[in-house]
């Protein structure tokens, strides 16, 4: 089995700044793509797992954790050309990807847009939404959540004790937590800027465009299910699961099965 004592740390340099990634494992590449506001962290309870089948690329998009905060705002366009840019730095010509929420969108719009790239694709949550209802989730589910408008120049999300977090979620994971207080502490408005531009990104006219087989992966209790049906029939190399008993992400809450399913998938011809 992988361990971390056999990951190895790396740094893409590029024009606003550097992207990291580590890489473990042996076999066919599989690059890994976390949600807004965290960053490859979230791998953890899988990646020892997929790196007994893959070799693993986990990023940290730009602005998150271990990157450096690019000086202007992303688009996803912009962070799909930072994971062509690693990709490229790492010597890879085709990939495997698996993703989670905001990632899938990059994950997407990749396969969209560099066809030859990516062989399979693995989304956890994958948010489909055309311009409209990005709109509309913008103003009534994102807007009201950047609360503090003190600290920087636009509107963030405020930092709360793990007293007012788990308050309002009681089935928060505290580690989980925690990773995302520290990176928020350090990029709040990015994340802020961030999730502006998941809203401002045509998902279902990107949807028909992906060629690649993709398995979408949702907990029972992602509110993003709500648009299951539309992903399944606008990405017509799609399959999907639902995995029961599960909050948020699988492969958080349920690594074991998220980690079968996706190897399962993702190594069958």
């Amino acid at each position: 089995m992988a361990t971390a004592s056999t990951r190895t740390e790396h740094y893409v340099s590029r024009p606003d700044g550097r992207v990291y990634y580590y890489k473990v494992g042996h076999g066919e590449p599989l690059v890994l793509l976390h949600n807004v506001e965290l960053s490859s962290f979230i791998w953890e309870k899988v990646i020892d797992t997929f790196a007994e089948h893959f070799t693993c690329y986990a990023v940290d998009m730009p602005g998150h954790d271990h990157s450096d905060i690019p000086p202007e705002q992303y688009w996803i366009e912009d962070y799909t050309r930072a994971v062509v840019d690693v990709m490229d730095e790492a010597g890879l010509e085709r990939t495997n990807i698996a993703a989670s929420h905001g990632g899938c969108m990059v994950a997407l719009d990749l396969a969209a847009t560099h066809p030859q790239r990516v062989t399979k694709m693995v989304m956890d949550g994958l948010p489909y939404w055309n311009l409209e209802r990005g709109r509309l989730l913008w103003e009534k589910f994102w807007t009201p959540r950047f609360t503090d408008t003190t600290s920087y120049d636009i509107p963030v999300k405020p930092m709360e004790s793990w007293a007012e977090a788990v308050k309002m979620n009681p089935h928060l994971d505290k580690t989980h937590w925690e990773k995302e207080l520290e990176i928020r502490q350090r990029s709040a408005r990015w994340i802020s800027l961030s999730f502006e531009a998941m809203t401002k990104y045509d998902v279902e006219a990107t949807g028909p465009r992906v060629k690649a087989p993709t398995l979408l992966l949702y907990g029972d209790g992602d509110p993003l299910r709500r648009a299951e049906q539309r992903a399944l029939e606008g990405i017509k190399g799609s399959t999907h699961t639902v995995v029961e008993g599960v909050r948020g992400g699988p492969h958080w809450e349920k690594p074991d099965e998220f980690a079968r399913l996706s190897i399962q998938f993702l190594k069958g011809s």
